[in-house]
């Protein structure tokens, strides 16, 4: 994933990214954790380019808490982020 959709583990405003890879039937695909205060609010999987006639697009395979039930399909990774960004609640530092 070494390119500018590049997710690598890095925080994304208040979200972290884990790269991961996602068990498929084919092998695996390059996938990210997100996470937000430390907890698992999604996973998304980069949309097989070749399969697909697609750049850089990333899938929403499944969210957990607001997101549950969601599937999308972004065009980048900070398309994704900000998507999920704007659906959780915002945590008030004490």
């Amino acid at each position: 994933m070494g390119n500018e959709h590049s997710a690598e583990s890095r925080a994304d405003g208040d979200l972290a990214l884990q790269e991961i890879r996602v068990a498929t039937v084919k092998g695996g695909e390059a996938g990210v954790l997100v996470l937000k205060s430390d907890q698992l609010v999604a996973v998304l999987t980069r949309v097989d380019e070749e399969e697909y006639s697609t750049d850089g697009q990333w899938f929403l395979e499944t969210g957990f808490g607001r997101l549950s039930g969601c599937h999308r399909i972004f065009r980048s990774i900070e398309e994704a982020t900000a998507w999920i960004g704007g659906r959780l609640p915002v945590v008030e530092p004490c």
